[in-house]
């Protein structure tokens, strides 16, 4: 599907989009009707509607900006650097000095600095997470599927389609495949450990994220056969792996991603967004988790023998 070139103004039509920043790309504004990505459902499911709408753009309450963790500067410059994208849209290196003043994020000159690069919407790169960076960007390169062109398809295109509720829908793939429908997604780590891995899946939703992926090329007529997260490890030796979700998976974060959208839907009409405990009158009980039980349980076991 030929790509949008993104004007600058309310999206009204559903599409493959290409220059949307990504702080214009998180508004929820960005369509004539409310718009959400899978960072919403994705924090309904794992946390709660209540702190899926603190860190939304629809909150106006919000705190200013997202808070800069060195896995996400460090994740936005490495994807930049390997979809062969400019770098001045939302992110800047970090200057020697500003003010005549060698970096020190307490002095004004650098606070008042950084406040304005945030304001911007850039992500604050420094020479040690660029070295950092540097080595990831090599071993993405050695790696034999990166070699062989897993990487070649449109880098970070905006799929925008509209839900049957009236909403807006968006997803971000890092690269839309040319032909296979092979989506790849980037992921920066620090395990590719398979144990780990799994963890990071369940923790960061990946595989909602997958899910809508898939469903937003599907509704704009792409080919969409498989998702693949392609990880490299944030600090040496920068291992690479690549999976591929299974479609039951998929699925999984497919019903998941539609328990979400009739729950953001809800909230938004009504203006409530409940936290976990909300729905409680009263104190409620609270167990200890079985596991826990179970090696108390065989730890006074054996005190007991032991004292007999």
């Amino acid at each position: 599907m030929q790509s949008l070139r993104w004007d600058g103004k309310t999206i009204t039509v559903p599409g493959v989009y290409r220059d949307i920043p990504l702080h214009d790309y998180h508004r929820a504004d960005l369509c004539d009707a409310i718009s959400v990505s899978s960072s919403m459902f994705r924090h309904i499911v794992n946390k709660s509607p209540k702190h899926a709408f603190d860190k939304s753009s629809l909150n106006p309450d919000r705190e200013d900006g997202e808070t800069e963790t060195e896995a996400i500067v460090l994740g936005r410059f490495v994807h930049k650097a390997v979809a062969g994208e400019p770098f001045d849209d939302d992110t800047v290196m970090r200057p020697a000095t500003v003010g005549g003043f060698a970096y020190n994020a307490n002095r004004k000159e650098w606070r008042d600095w950084l406040k304005e690069q945030r304001g911007a919407g850039k992500y604050v790169i420094s020479p040690a997470l660029a070295e950092r960076a540097k080595g990831m960007i090599i071993a993405l390169g050695q790696f034999p599927l990166v070699q062989h062109g897993m990487l070649g398809g449109s880098p970070e295109r905006s799929l925008i389609w509209k839900d049957s509720r009236g909403f807006w829908k968006k997803a971000r793939p890092d690269e839309i495949p040319n032909d296979s429908g092979d989506f790849v997604d980037l992921k920066s780590t620090s395990s590719v450990l398979y144990r780990d891995t799994q963890r990071s899946i369940i923790d960061y939703g990946y595989h909602q994220q997958g899910a809508m992926v898939m469903e937003g090329a599907r509704a704009l007529g792409i080919p969409a056969s498989s998702f693949t997260l392609l990880w490299v490890e944030s600090k040496r030796p920068h291992c690479v792996r690549a999976q591929t979700l299974k479609d039951e998976d998929l699925a999984r974060g497919a019903a998941l991603n539609e328990l979400a959208a009739k729950t953001f839907w809800q909230c938004f009409q009504s203006g409530v967004w409940p936290g976990p405990g909300d729905d409680r009158a009263d104190a409620e009980y609270v167990d200890l988790p079985d596991w826990y039980r179970q090696s108390v349980d065989d730890r006074i076991k054996f005190e007991l023998r032991e004292a007999a």
